[in-house]
């Protein structure tokens, strides 16, 4: 190049102007093909369906007599044997998944002179 040191730097420095533009639209998704003035709408993302990953699970806990009207709890001897079945599992620590329904409707049992709160967990 014979131009003065001042036309080089120039030619330089609108050089790099012109590269870093062409860069920096490229990353901003407005390089060929695309609209400056656009805007993408966004699409939608699935969402996990409740309670897929983690299903419900009967809970038992022992609960002190005094604080139990007898009368609210439901005897061992009065559920079906499916349901024995499932509060013996969940009465040694375990929670127990694909319970029968009706544990919807019983919140306490009463078992050998003791009271047993149960719950269902819902994550």
């Amino acid at each position: 190049m014979t131009g003065s040191p001042s036309t080089v730097s120039r030619a330089v420095r609108v050089a790099l102007a012109l590269a870093l533009l062409v860069v920096g639209t490229g990353c901003l998704g407005a390089g060929p093909g695309a609209s400056a003035t656009a805007t993408e709408t966004p699409t939608a993302t699935p969402t996990a369906t409740a309670n897929t990953d983690c299903p419900p699970a009967l809970t038992v806990t022992e609960i002190d007599a005094d604080q139990v009207d007898p009368s609210s709890a439901v005897a061992y001897e009065n559920l079906t044997a499916e349901q024995q079945a499932t509060f013996d599992r969940a009465r040694n620590g375990t929670a127990v998944e694909g319970f029968d329904y009706a544990w919807r409707d019983i919140d306490r049992v009463e078992y050998a002179g003791r009271y047993y709160n149960t719950g269902i967990l819902v994550c």
